[in-house]
């Protein structure tokens, strides 16, 4: 996804977005949502929707991967 470039979504989509968020949220563990915020799964979300991707378990998993990293991340500091 180009930073200098917006990406327009239409309703239906940014609906499928959102629940996938829900999701995604409810998939993680307390103590993961205590490492990650919801951005930081959006943000997982929305790159891989920008690339045309509308499989909402495509889209899950890619929030999911975002937070598996997000965990690595922070046990490494």
């Amino acid at each position: 996804m180009d930073p200098k470039k917006p990406t327009y979504f239409d309703l239906e989509t940014v609906a499928l977005l959102r629940e996938t968020l829900d999701d995604a949220w409810a998939c993680l563990r307390p103590q993961e949502r205590a490492t990650i915020s919801r951005t930081q799964l959006a943000e997982g979300i929305v790159a891989l929707a920008a690339e045309g991707e509308r499989n909402p378990d495509r889209l899950l998993d890619a929030a999911l991967m975002t937070a598996g990293n997000s965990h690595k991340a922070n046990a490494a500091a």
